[in-house]
Formats: C-alpha cells, structure tokens, sequence
C-alpha cells in the first residue's frame, strides 16, 4: 500500500532547463506549481493522468521531465504530458492585414515530424479549391554546408494559426516534392493532403446518402475500384461541391451562393491591384439538352385460343346411332389429341363426349360404343354406277370414350417479347437561349431489366403442361406480364439520374463566373462559405470555390487570395434551383389482334379425288410460287383435295351407298394451329410521348463596375 505522496508540491516547469547547470546567485522562476495528496487505494490502477500546455516567450527547449517512481505495488503514480508552443514576440504578423481575429496579433506555427520549423520559414502559401487535394508550398532559408535530401521527405506537416488564447487550424498533410533552389539557397517543400485518401476513409454509407445514383446510368457497383470513383459519378447529380475542411471534416455544399453570408468584405478588406472578373465562356454554355432515355424489358405474353368441334351437327345420340353406318364412326379421341398438340401449344381444359354407351335409343338396340364395319355388296348400283351394300356392324368394345362425338379445348401458349420504350426527355432553359442561342448536348442512356434474373421469366414459355392464365388481361385477350421491375423502382430512378446529370451539366456551364481577389488573411475562410464582396467595383453574394493563404514571414503579412463563383443569366428572375421532375407517363404497350375461338369443321373429298396432305410450296419464296403457278396454268389434270387446308375432320367417300347414302370414311383429323404474329415476338419499339422541362438557372447579378482616378 502506498502511503500520503512525496509529491505534495512538485514544480513542474521554470524558465531555466532543469538539464543546464544553473549559474551561481541565478534562480529559477516557477511556472507552475501542482498540489496533490494521494491516499492509500486498495485497487491498482491509473491515479493520475495530466496534461499541460505552457506558452513562454522563449524560444528552444523549455522543460524536460525524466522521472521514475518505484511505488511498493503495482499503481502508477502520476502520468505527464507536456505540449510546448513557444511563439516569439518578433514573429507575430501583422494584425492588421487579418480579418477575424478581433484585432489580436497572430503566429503562423508551422510543424514538420512534430518539430516546428523556426526563423527558417521565408514564405508559405497554402491553397484550398473545389473538388481537389489541398496544397501547401513553403520556402525555407538553407544554410551553407551539406543538405539532407531527406530531412523533410514524406513527413506529416501541421500548420496552425495562433493567437493569444486559441489555435486555428490552417493545414495538415505530407510533404511530398521537396526541391533545392540553389540560386536563391531555398529549400522548397511542396505538401498535399491527398483528397482521394480522405475518400476512400469514408464510410460507404456517406458514399451512399450524396446525389443520385443509378446502376443502369453508371454500372454495377461492384465495379467501382474505388470511393472516389463512385464519388465522382454522383456528384455529376446534384449542383453542389465535396470538399475536406482544414481540419479534414468532409463538407457538402451547394453551388449556389447562401442568401446570409458568412463573410461581409468591404473596400477596406480587399486589396485592388489585383481584383479580376472573368465569364464563363460562350463556347462552354449549354442551356439545351436532349436526352434519349430508352427502357428495355421483356413482356411475358400468354395466350389462350379455344377449340370446339362436334361431329356432323349432331344433336343426341340418337341422330349418331341411326347415321353412323352411312356417314362413319366419328374421329377418333386419340387422333383429336394428337392433331390438337403441336406447333408449339399446350392444351387443357378438355371436355368430350362419346360415342352412345350401350343402350336401347328410340327402340333401337344400341349393344356397344365401338364397332367394327364390315360391307356386303348386294349386286346393285345406284343412277351413278356406284354399289348398293349392306353395312354390317360388328361390336368390338364397350369403351365410349374412344370417339369424340363431340369436343371442346384450349390452346395455351407463352413466349417473350422484348419491349424498348423511347423517351425524348429536353432540358432548357429559355432565358439563356434568348441570349446566347440554342447551346445543347445530346445523350443517350438506357434501363435495361435482364428478365433471367427473375424466376417466373425464366422459365417461361418452355412449359410441359397446360398453365392458366397469368399476368393482367389485354383487350386483344392476351395475359401479360412486364418484367420492368428486376431492380426495384430503377425506371423512376434512372429516368431521375438521366434527368439530374443534363440539369447539373447546365448549371456547371452557368457557373463558370469567377471574380478573384486578395484581401486580408482570412483564417476562417472555408469552400463551405459564401462571401459578400461589398465594394464599389462588385457588388454580390458568391460562393468561395477557391482560396490561397500567403504569409511572408520577412514583411510581416498574410493574405488570402478568394476566387469566388456565382451564376450569371440575364432575364432569368430565380435565385433557387428547380425541383426533380417526375417521371414521364409510361405508354400503353399496343396488343396485336387475333382468332380467339375456332369451331372445327367437317370435310368430305369425293370419290376418286386424289387427297394432297403437304403444302407444296411450304418451303418456297413468293417469287417461285408465282412462277410454278404460271408455269402450271395451262395444265389440266385430275381435281385434288388440299387436306393441308383443312381445320377439323377429314372423310373420304368410298364409293358405295347404303340406304341412298353415299358412304364415308374417316381420313384425318386437322387441327391447324395459328402462327404469332410477327408483330408479338420481334422487339417492340414504342415512343413514348415527348417532354420539354423547361429548368431554372439562377442569376447573380454582380453589378461590376470600374473606377479612375480623376487627374
């Protein structure tokens, strides 16, 4: 245990080094002197931690503190940590070249490595602009003698304003160009505080929460390399700047100037000789520009047709019963079937009806649904040479479902459509017109939504089976699905980012107006500031996009070169910028009409016509069918049945009669399916209605005005 401390009242500095012998009769002076009594503790630990900063008029090392305590347990004692900052009387600056500090007189304290660089420094600037890595450059007084090269190479350089009471922050960076001016003996330091590595330290969140971003616009984001590329991108969104304050604390600013300033500077704060207004160039404006915002997707397309069909018209089963000798049995189900999937459709909803089961039917004794029909001449012919038989029907099974007597189906089919949507989208500005004429870019962008990555899309239109209807019913009948929202809201948000990027680029034009001038060392100036020039030769607010301090350490004066930009755009009466428009109406995507409902039919080919099943000319160019067909014009030959035209079921008349009614036979069952339009599967190109925004671009009247000496 640690009994009441030895160091009850310890003097801590004096203006003599404790490490230099003291000269007989010369006593110290005490600075400061610190009281503690410490009590006993049960517990180990930290007792005391102290800090202190002592300002003396002295120049060279003022206090150094060795000291060692061996205490009977583990407790550490008393912690010191002693910062020194020693201005001399003859190095303030001149107070009253400064504005801001109330009068007081000031210090530029410059430290390399932690050692500040004293009665060496000639000059110093320092150079702070929009969207680029702070500078600073210095020229230090070299002795004769050999040089380390390295002395200063890649070494941390604060440099602070300092009054009386406070320390201003001015610098803060990494000395990477020194250079040797052998003809004036200047060592010349060039420091940067690399702006893009203050980027990168950011969080991705602040990346996230500045301007606007699309991926459509810019890419992926995991193809950004870097923060600051992804930075950039944004910032080409929104009118305002991203800078690091001298204290490295990240500032996003407005391009347009504050209606309250943060500094008032009068005729007496600015030096004229050099005071500079310059314009934007003409060549540079832009006040029109034409975006071509095209939006791509797939339309998932699902269309029903249905079929009917029932055999020669009849009305019950009776009719069938009493006419099937003569006219046939009815086509078979398996042969429906079959011709009812193919090209590419998918059948469902089916409903049949048999042939009659079993039964007695109007006195007439039905014994099975499927019979085999046997033909026994009778040695007669009718008037048309065709022979009389007996028809002899024999039962094979029971089964009705074999026939289709009558049917009724639906054909599904689904596929793709890919859409492109067109936007013509102007941004102007009519007052900027009216004086400089018409001045525009034109940019093309696109919104694409890969369908793959959703998984209804994926899938579709290679279905096995039968599917109900899927999507929002069309007036042609169609069901359609718009697979445009794979990245959540991304029109609405590409279409705004598409927007952003014209209107910031039109407003960057209008704000290349500079007015650059020195005035008095301004230690607080900031790119986050807005500045009042007051004077009689310019008279507004302007936003500081730029500024130098300068000292020269031999004269005693600082200043600060301001470059200060402001919109200029005659006519216009707004002084603020205009709010994002909404997007564009999205256009009502056109649906192509088609044959919904199909009732198939019968056919019967007459005896002894030849039966063509093939198209002949399928597979050939409209200029060969013509000439075949001329070529065959004059041929007369035997009458043929196209069966390829057919849609329903196909008999053929076998040449004999029974009960005066000539006898058919069941050939074929067609069911011909319907092609898509081309229309539904090319690319759909569809132009959406034009929009004109007409945009705000603020003016900032600067009143300039030049002023001469009377002789």
């Amino acid at each position: 245990m640690l009994g009441l401390s030895s160091l009850n009242t310890t003097l801590l500095a004096t203006e003599i080094s404790l490490n230099a012998q003291t000269a007989p009769g010369q006593t110290g002076t005490e600075l400061l002197s610190i009281g503690c009594t410490a009590y006993s503790r049960q517990q180990t630990g930290e007792l005391l931690a102290l800090a202190c900063h002592v300002c003396v008029d002295n120049s060279g090392e003022l206090l150094s503190i060795a000291q060692m305590v061996k205490p009977t347990s583990d407790t550490e004692l008393i912690q010191i940590g002693q910062q020194v900052l020693n201005p001399v009387p003859n190095r303030y600056m001149r107070a009253r070249f400064a504005k801001g500090f109330d009068g007081e007189k000031y210090a530029i304290r410059i430290f390399v490595a932690g050692v500040e660089l004293c009665n060496v420094v000639r000059t110093c600037e320092v150079h702070f602009a929009e969207d680029e890595s702070a500078t600073a450059s210095l020229s230090l007084r070299e002795p004769c003698g050999a040089i380390d090269l390295y002395q200063y190479y890649n070494r941390q350089i604060v440099i602070y304003a300092q009054t009386d009471k406070y320390l201003y922050p001015i610098f803060s960076g990494i000395i990477d160009m020194p250079k040797i001016d052998y003809s004036d003996r200047l060592r010349i330091l060039s420091a940067t505080k690399d702006r893009s590595k203050s980027v990168e330290a950011l969080s991705i969140d602040t990346i996230h929460s500045i301007g606007y971003w699309s991926p459509s616009i810019f890419g992926e984001e995991q193809n950004y390399e870097t923060k600051n590329a992804q930075l950039t991108d944004r910032l080409s969104t929104i009118p305002a700047s991203f800078d690091f304050d001298a204290q490295g604390k990240a500032h996003l600013t407005s391009w347009l100037p504050k209606t309250v300033p943060d500094w008032t500077l009068r005729d007496c704060d600015i030096y004229e000789a050099n005071m500079a207004l310059e314009m934007s160039s003409a060549v540079s404006i832009v006040n029109r520009v034409e975006i071509e915002l095209h939006h791509q997707f797939d339309r998932l397309i699902h269309r029903e047709i249905s079929f009917s069909y029932r055999y020669l018209n009849f009305m019950s089963d009776f009719d069938y019963i009493i006419r099937v000798a003569a006219e046939g049995p009815a086509p078979k189900l398996a042969d429906v079937l079959s011709a009812a999937n193919g090209g590419g459709w998918t059948t469902g909803e089916w409903w049949v009806k048999g042939t009659p089961p079993p039964g007695v039917y109007n006195g007439i004794r039905w014994k099975a649904a499927d019979y085999k029909y046997d033909y026994q001449p009778t040695g007669e012919k009718d008037e048309n040479g065709h022979d009389i038989v007996n028809v002899v029907q024999i039962p094979i099974g029971s089964d009705s479902n074999l026939y289709a007597l009558a049917a009724s189906w639906k054909a599904m089919r689904r596929w793709k459509q890919a859409i492109d949507e067109k936007y013509s989208i102007v941004l102007q500005n009519q007052e900027s017109i009216a004086i400089h004429g018409e001045k525009k870019e034109k940019v093309i962008y696109s919104i694409k939504h890969e369908s793959d990555h959703d998984k209804t899309a994926r899938n579709w239109g290679s279905e096995k089976h039968y599917k109900r209807p899927k999507g929002t019913k069309q007036p042609n009948g169609d069901y359609t699905t718009n697979i445009d929202n794979i990245i959540a809201g991304e029109f609405a948000n590409g279409y705004r980012v598409a927007v952003q990027i014209g209107y910031t680029k039109m407003l960057e034009s209008h704000r290349q107006n500079s007015i650059t001038m020195d005035c008095k060392f301004l230690p607080f100036a900031s790119l986050t500031h807005t500045a009042h020039i007051a004077t009689k030769r310019f008279n507004t607010n302007v936003k500081i996009a730029a500024y130098s301090h300068s000292w020269d350490f031999t004269s005693k004066r600082g200043k600060t070169t301001l470059t200060g930009k402001f919109f200029i755009n005659p006519g216009s009466r707004k002084q603020t910028f205009s709010e994002a428009e909404p997007p564009a109406k999205r256009p009502q995507l056109p649906c192509e009409a088609y044959q919904q409902n199909f009732i198939l039919k019968d056919y019967t080919v007459p005896y002894g016509v030849e039966v063509i099943e093939q198209d002949p000319n399928a597979d050939k160019d409209e200029d060969e069918k013509e000439e075949e067909h001329q070529g065959n014009a004059i041929i007369i030959g035997k009458p043929k049945f196209k069966l390829y035209e057919c849609n329903g079921y196909v008999r053929k008349e076998t040449g004999y009669v029974y009960k005066g009614n000539k006898m058919k036979r069941g050939i074929a069952f067609r069911v011909p399916l319907p092609d898509i339009e081309e229309k539904s599967t090319d690319t759909l190109d569809v132009n959406a209605a034009g929009q004109t925004l007409n945009l705000a671009i603020p003016h900032n009247e600067p009143y300039p005005r030049l002023t001469c000496l009377k002789k």
